[in-house]
């Protein structure tokens, strides 16, 4: 079935993966540094976090529900530009970089992300 229908994979039930963007690990080497990403008023959306190699990511709130899913998927829009301007892993806790989104809190120590 794959042959007749390029775009699935051999099970013919599975996509094929034909382009992936290229953005950062998702998966951290080793501990991570994270900074919590506000709204103007305050609250939090989620947590924006580098392992300072060639991970990163953010983990959104669960409290800031549709608010925090739509800031992730802002964040991953920034990380992708990031990663295709070539900018270190260890630069993105950087606030001018999601000033777009909110505010970035001091980075500190978290939990691996």
């Amino acid at each position: 079935m794959s042959d007749e229908h390029p775009r699935w994979g051999d099970d013919g039930l599975t996509g094929r993966v034909t382009h992936a963007p290229n953005i950062y690990d998702y998966q951290a080497a080793g501990p991570v540094r994270r900074a919590a990403l506000n709204t103007p008023g305050g609250h939090v959306l989620g947590h924006v976090w580098t392992d300072d190699r060639a991970a990163a990511g953010f983990t959104p709130a669960e409290v800031a529900g549709a608010a925090g899913r739509k800031a992730g998927s802002a964040v991953w829009a920034i990380h992708r530009d990031a990663y295709a301007k070539n900018v270190p892993a260890s630069d993105l806790l950087d606030p001018k970089l999601y000033a777009s989104v909110g505010t970035l809190q001091e980075p500190a120590a978290g939990p691996d992300a």
